[in-house]
């Protein structure tokens, strides 16, 4: 029977040899074979991330998809976008991504796509009800692929004369970096990689580009030497991290907004979906431009459910995900987006901070992480929730499509449970910065009153 505890909202992920055992990655094959044995494919592309545990975690999957009768087709050490991007060039409709994305190095886990849909949800929580695929008489055939080749064959042809810019780019020591060498050999213009070895111990800093802490050393870079533009990504290369040029981290949401209004220059009648962490100023300002802007539940397989629904042309989280599915494949992939950053910079004679200037008009908070107990959170998210609706009951929109999102005309926050981390998820903006601190005061009140670890909020608090 597989942990349940590691069988996670948009996909399966824990600690290594403790929630995320080999036993469990073992009964997860067992499962996983039994759905692929009843679509028409029984095909199935592994590839993986540069952690320590990858390797072991694809060797036990390929030996039991080909006992299964199941054709696996090893695509190696490659960035999540760009096993993405070969589920659709090698036609193979289902894909396992062995990753432990943003998580600390003792973390991995699996991003699933069965019969080329995101596999996530109710399907992922209810794995341990399949019954066991049965071994085949005969074994399934191993194919060795690369989609790197293609992959940067096709990114590079889309994007040309881009190469006014002096740019920082920071793989993090993750998966990504091969590609980003590649990259930036061809687009000209004056690089810099920092981190660009393969390196699980991530011995710079954390592959999280949207944590101010793991940007310092790029961010310094930038500003030391005058470059316009720093370019972060986390340990697989799905979520991107973008620096000004005065060395600033500028939230995710904002990054969103002007690649949206960018779009829009182009295709007039776009529909955009952000998560429910991002700006009120993203989508006031978006609803201004008369774009159809939606908000959505957080989480990488919810978005690219709600762009198919909605038929949507470009997506967002506040991590650092960003989706186009207007002449792309709707899939977060984080060069893409950085190199739609750099063609935007290209094209302006502004610099960044200059064009983000008119956005950066509130008090914010980043993502604050309020950590408990795995079993506890969701029991606790409740208990908030019932006294945040008292608490907060005149002059406020209260949205429930995932945790709570209080607004007002004065500010708005968030409180919802993390689908990866044991944590709770905090995030608060003000239009109003002398009441900004009295607004964290009162919430830290709140909060103080349960099973929560909120010393990343009040550490946040004593710095403002």
């Amino acid at each position: 029977m597989i942990n349940q505890e590691i069988l996670r909202e948009y996909d399966i992920r824990g600690i290594f040899q403790k929630s995320l055992t080999l036993k469990d990655v073992e009964y997860i094959s067992f499962k996983l074979a039994t759905i692929i044995k009843e679509t028409q494919s029984h095909q199935i592309i592994i590839g993986h991330d540069g952690r320590n545990s990858s390797l072991e975690i694809k060797n036990t999957l390929i030996e039991n998809f080909l006992s299964f009768g199941i054709d696996v087709y090893d695509i190696s050490l490659i960035p999540t976008p760009v096993s993405y991007f070969a589920n659709k060039y090698f036609k193979v409709p289902n894909l396992i991504m062995i990753t432990g994305s943003h998580n600390p190095k003792e973390y991995n886990g699996l991003k699933i796509i069965i019969d080329e849909k995101p596999f996530f949800g109710d399907r992922i929580k209810t794995l341990n009800q399949i019954s066991d695929c049965k071994k085949s008489q005969s074994a399934g055939n191993l194919y060795f692929k690369s989609p790197i080749e293609p992959y940067s064959n096709e990114i590079l042809d889309r994007f040309k004369n881009i190469n006014k810019l002096k740019i920082v780019w920071d793989p993090g020591n993750g998966a990504i970096a091969p590609i980003i060498h590649r990259i930036v050999e061809t687009i000209g213009g004056n690089n810099i990689i920092l981190n660009r070895s393969i390196d699980s111990t991530f011995p710079n800093h954390h592959p999280d580009p949207t944590i101010k802490k793991n940007i310092i050393q790029i961010s310094e870079y930038v500003k030391q030497h005058s470059f316009d533009l720093g370019i972060s990504f986390d340990g697989d290369g799905d979520r991107v991290g973008i620096i000004d040029n005065n060395g600033q981290l500028i939230y995710s949401d904002i990054i969103l907004l002007l690649l949206v209004l960018d779009l829009h220059q182009e295709k007039k009648d776009i529909t955009a979906v952000a998560d429910v962490k991002c700006s009120k100023i993203l989508f006031d300002t978006l609803k201004s431009k008369g774009i159809n802007i939606l908000m959505s539940k957080t989480g990488h397989s919810l978005i690219k459910e709600m762009i198919n629904i909605e038929n949507a042309d470009i997506a967002g989280e506040m991590s650092g995900h960003i989706f186009y599915k207007y002449q792309y494949y709707g899939y977060d992939d984080a060069i893409f987006a950085s190199l739609k950053i750099v063609n935007l910079l290209n094209q302006s004679d502004l610099k960044l901070s200059e064009i983000t200037k008119p956005y950066l008009k509130s008090s914010s908070t980043p993502e604050i992480k309020l950590h408990c107990a795995e079993k506890d959170k969701f029991q606790i998210l409740s208990n908030l929730i019932d006294k945040i609706r008292v608490t907060y009951i005149n002059q406020v929109e209260i949205i429930d499509i995932d945790g709570v999102r209080v607004e007002s005309k004065d500010f708005w926050f968030l409180i919802r449970a993390s689908n990866t981390q044991n944590c709770l998820v905090f995030r608060l903006e003000h239009f109003d910065s002398k009441n900004f601190k009295i607004e964290i005061n009162n919430l830290i009140e709140l909060l103080q009153n349960y099973k929560l670890d909120i010393s990343e909020l009040t550490g946040f608090n004593n710095t403002i």
